[in-house]
């Protein structure tokens, strides 16, 4: 009797309580409008928060959806702001939607690390994430702008591991001074000198200081820099937005901002990638006639010989010459804190191997930097450390280059028959008709003739800002930035360069 009764008075429980759920669970209807037109918005969703409840608005703005007292009503759209709304009593609700300011909170780096609203700039600007360059993993960071940035003009030297690349914005051009733009590093301006070679006479063999870096190529030092160490690259133009620098931005500024801890939370990041590269275009070369002069075959490579007689064997020189090509990059960095110091240290290992025999380019970067408040936040510092240690194992380009005489040497010769068997000296091919007659063969020329340079570089950054009121800020950039490089090049006695130099 008495679990007949518990069960009764449980039924008569929930009848009472089933309407009063019924009652608070209802449609509410509204209209969501632009606030700045008033105009009705079409396609806006509305979310009630905490539950999988979902629908969005007609043409006309109108929209309808179950909810409860009590619950809130998410209601977003492209371009707009995100509104949360309560839901009362009411069973309509009208909403307008303020436009999305979309710069809002965006800064753009300007001169001296400043940074600035674009809105407040009388000059264009373009910026990138250092995560952009990043995922493009070129060799440098300066290849990897190729395509990013309006106006800009990207030329590398050569495909070959470590070579040399320039800059021009769109605008800046000069016949006698430089076209490159200033480069500029949490506000400490960054050396990006090439080294030139100068003549000191006898066996130079031609490097004439009227025709500098003719032999070898070597890489300017702002690919000194790490990609995984950037941030931020603002590109800026005109003499407005270069002001501060003066006459040496004449030709724009990029302006770089590194990467810095941002929390005092121990996070550590790793990424690597690995890429090979191939030769896919190769010059077309003669396959019917040899080179020769007045029908005489052999007597000149670069002229038209008689045709090449049925059954000759034709090797595919140039397809035996390049070689597959890697690139493997390896980043490593650690974030940590105490109390109101940051500091980030990071580290990189960069390894090129080019699609040119004996071509290869090695790079180590290390990075430390730490940001410190004083005063309640009224004072800030931030030192920083870098170190690049590079080598790049090059072969030499111009007359006695690898790919002059690549192109013109005969296809009935293979090139991989490069030495005496008896002797280990070089098989020698001459044009008669020139003064200097001799042809290096190219994978002679790329195993005893090449070279190499070697740098070491340290740069030392710090600074200082400090805000005593919100309306003054005055602010401190000091660098020391110094590198050592070593080039050297290495002939072989019976090569081109020397039998051509001594006669």
């Amino acid at each position: 009797m008495r679990k007949i009764l518990q069960v009764l008075l449980a039924f008569s429980f929930l009848l009472l309580v089933v309407p009063t759920v019924e009652a608070q669970d209802r449609t509410v209807s509204g209209t969501i409008l632009a606030d700045d037109t008033k105009s009705p918005l079409t396609g806006v969703t509305i979310r009630v928060k905490g539950t999988r409840r979902i629908t969005q608005t007609d043409a006309n703005g109108k929209f309808s959806i179950r909810v409860s007292t009590g619950e809130v009503l998410q209601i977003s759209s492209v371009g707009y702001e995100t509104t949360d709304l309560k839901v009362g009593n009411s069973e309509t609700i009208g909403v307008s939607l303020k436009t999305a300011d979309n710069t809002l909170g965006e800064v753009v780096v300007t001169a001296m690390d400043i940074k600035r609203n674009p809105r407040s700039m009388g000059y264009s600007t373009q910026t990138l994430k250092g995560e952009e360059i990043q995922e493009t993993q070129r060799e440098n960071f300066i290849n990897g702008l190729q395509g990013r940035v309006a106006g800009l003009t990207l030329d590398p030297t050569s495909g070959i591991a470590g070579a040399s690349s320039s800059i021009v914005l769109r605008g800046f051009n000069s016949l006698s001074l430089s076209n490159q733009p200033l480069y500029v590093v949490d506000g400490v301006v960054m050396d990006n000198s090439t080294m030139n070679e100068t003549s000191s006479g006898g066996a130079t063999i031609g490097l004439a200081s009227d025709r500098p870096n003719r032999f070898s190529d070597y890489q300017n030092r702002i690919a000194d820099i790490n990609p995984s160490d950037i941030e931020s690259i603002t590109v800026l133009k005109g003499p407005e937005a270069t002001a501060l620098y003066g006459s040496q931005a004449s030709s724009g500024a990029i302006i770089i901002t590194t990467r810095k801890a941002k929390t005092n939370k121990f996070a550590i990041q790793y990424d690597n990638s690995f890429r090979f590269q191939e030769v896919t275009r190769f010059p077309e070369t003669l396959d019917t006639y040899g080179p020769g002069t007045n029908g005489l075959a052999g007597t000149s490579f670069r002229r038209f010989g008689p045709a090449y007689a049925p059954g000759t064997q034709l090797f595919d020189n140039v397809g035996n010459f390049f070689r597959t090509g890697t690139a493997q990059t390896h980043n490593l960095g650690a974030d940590f804190g105490v109390g109101e110091s940051k500091f980030r240290v990071s580290g990189s290992y960069f390894n090129q191997q080019g699609v040119v025999p004996n071509n290869d380019f090695l790079r180590y970067n290390f990075r430390i930097s730490n940001t410190t408040k004083f005063l309640k936040g009224k004072v800030d510092i931030t030192p920083s450390f870098a170190y690049v240690r590079s080598t790049n194992n090059k072969v030499l380009r111009s007359a006695g280059g690898f790919l002059l005489s690549l192109l013109v040497w005969p296809r009935t010769n293979d090139i991989r028959s490069f030495e005496n068997d008896q002797t280990g000296d070089k098989l020698d091919l001459f044009d008669n008709t020139s003064a200097n007659g001799e042809y290096d063969n190219p994978l002679w020329n790329v195993n005893n003739n090449f070279g190499k340079d070697e740098v070491e570089r340290k740069t030392y950054t710090v600074g200082i800002n400090i805000n005593p009121y919100k309306w003054l800020t005055i602010s401190g950039r000091f660098g020391y930035d110094q590198y050592d490089q070593n080039g050297f090049m290495f002939l072989h006695p019976q090569s081109f360069y020397l039998s051509a130099a001594n006669g």
